[in-house]
């Protein structure tokens, strides 16, 4: 089995080496077990400091582009046309996949190769690599997503190839289209496997896109769960918008 890892980049050169490590060292483990793994690194033009970061680890990485693009959706649109897996995710450069989640994940996959999308828990950790606590991945429904809590769990997670060519690329979101692509793999009836352990870590801190843009990122959830049918007095609307009254009257400095 093959899998295709998407390594979108952009100006964190604080965080891209411990990224790069990681995904190198479970790309050498990996093939210890038979298992092959690609990575496609597309960087949108970072400073100097991220590029040379890059080239140190050029050897390990099958495929690597350097050059402008429209956003990070774009950068994982251009690796979805070059992934040649079975599978396929993207891993932000201040996040890490868990390495005994990986292989736990295969050997789902190898049990059950009619998964479309298989997903499960993910640690948090500080700007400092410090963990904080971990967030069990639960079943999703495309009800449960627009109606009640628009929280997903990408980090980790892995998209069948076969079944993502019918429906397309992200759309030109700033911040949500991995939740409009789940959303979307969920109303085009995606065989969704939920595991009960973690598969990646996710960095959280004041300067991540998390951190700076999360009214940006209230208002898509909006946007789009309503495009997807969310109902006007549902939890997630008014929840929502209490969300963006606290963001403007106590804004992040």
């Amino acid at each position: 089995m093959k899998f295709s890892i998407i390594i979108p980049s952009y100006n964190q050169p604080s965080y891209i080496s411990e990224t790069l490590e990681n995904l190198i060292n479970l790309k050498i483990t990996a093939r210890k077990k038979n298992i092959f793994i690609e990575l496609l690194l597309f960087d949108n033009c970072s400073d100097e400091k991220t590029q040379l970061i890059i080239e140190k680890y050029r050897s390990d990485i099958d495929f690597i582009e350097i050059k402008k693009d429209m956003g990070q959706y774009d950068a994982i649109n251009k690796g979805i046309q070059k992934a040649s897996g079975d599978y396929w995710t993207w891993l932000n450069t201040d996040d890490l996949i868990d390495e005994e989640g990986f292989f736990k994940l295969e050997q789902v996959l190898q049990s059950n190769q009619e998964i479309d999308y298989i997903y499960g828990g993910i640690k948090y950790m500080n700007d400092e690599s410090k963990y904080l606590f971990t967030c069990s991945a639960k079943p999703l429904t495309l009800n449960y997503l627009i109606n009640k809590n628009s929280g997903i769990f990408q980090p980790g997670s892995f998209f069948k190839v076969s079944f993502t060519e019918k429906i397309g690329n992200l759309k030109e979101y700033t911040c949500c289209f991995d939740y409009e692509y789940i959303l979307r793999c969920l109303k085009n009836n995606a065989n969704f496997y939920c595991c009960n352990f973690p598969l990646a870590s996710f960095r959280y801190y004041n300067e991540s896109k998390t951190g700076k843009l999360m009214p940006v990122f209230i208002m898509e959830q909006l946007q789009i769960s309503a495009s997807y049918g969310r109902k006007v007095l549902s939890f997630l609307t008014w929840f929502s918008h209490l969300r963006l009254l606290k963001h403007k009257l106590f804004p992040r400095k």
